[in-house]
């Protein structure tokens, strides 16, 4: 029951962030980055990995310049400086595997802070719908998934990173989410979107969200850890609730943009 209620809260929090937009959205996906880049951090402590108080400084400050400062293409180059200088400092830094720190503080920037701004330009620049629809097909794709291979899944997809995966449940969730976005345009018709557009963003999806489910089991697995956290009960931390998204947002930003040029 706890976990249902908890899963309603955060779903019914995204969906009225995504729709009123704005300074709402921009914030609430602030808190959502702080809590990750938080749990990011107390994951790697957990191998004697710590990171400085850089780390933070700059995992903001690159949110921030991607959402909130239209600096235009000077803010990759403050950004990249940001970054080369926290590799910097982390080498230099009296304490164990320097080279690792620093390696382990540009890859939080990179997957939790870029993501979760670039959520924010998926809206300003697509609108409001198209940013929804992304993500009722990521969670359509996620649950038939767990549904499906619950079910019938026999055949394990990457046993070696995540044993509960099967094909049997990818496919099905292929399937299903495919033909929701064939329909999406037609349940909300101030989607831009046309269905042959919607559909290929949900191959996009499909394709990325499993990795990126993927990749942050890889990093738990490594670590040695269940959950990325606590905050959410009965579904673990911000970075379980977001690790299909984190992966997700930046290529089908990257779709859109095909499509549009």
């Amino acid at each position: 029951m706890l976990r249902t209620c908890t899963g309603i809260a955060f779903v019914a929090l995204v969906v009225a962030s995504v729709l009123l937009g704005g300074v709402v959205l921009l914030n609430v996906f602030l808190v959502f980055a702080c809590i990750g880049l938080y749990e990011y951090v107390k994951l790697l402590e957990t191998k004697n990995i710590h990171l400085s108080w850089w780390f933070y400084v700059v995992a903001l400050v690159s949110y921030f310049l991607l959402t909130y400062i239209p600096l235009g293409d000077k803010r990759i180059v403050i950004i990249m400086s940001l970054l080369a200088t926290m590799i910097l400092l982390e080498v230099v830094r009296k304490q164990f595997e320097p080279v690792a720190t620093a390696a382990y503080s540009v890859l939080g920037v990179i997957w939790i802070a870029f993501p979760m701004s670039l959520v924010n330009i998926l809206s300003g620049d697509y609108g409001k719908w198209t940013l929804l629809v992304m993500f009722i097909l990521l969670w359509l794709s996620d649950t038939a998934a767990y549904c499906v291979g619950s079910m019938i899944g026999k055949h394990k997809l990457c046993e070696r990173i995540s044993p509960k995966k099967t094909w049997e449940g990818s496919i099905g969730s292929a399937v299903l989410t495919l033909t929701a976005a064939a329909v999406m345009p037609l349940l909300i018709p101030a989607l831009t979107l046309t269905v042959w557009q919607t559909v290929g963003m949900a191959g996009v999806i499909i394709v990325s969200g499993t990795f990126g489910d993927l990749f942050e089991s890889l990093l738990k697995r490594s670590l040695n850890v269940k959950d990325s956290g606590n905050i959410l009960p009965g579904h673990g931390g911000i970075l379980d609730r977001f690790d299909s998204m984190l992966m997700t947002v930046p290529f089908v930003i990257l779709y859109l943009m095909i499509i549009n040029l």
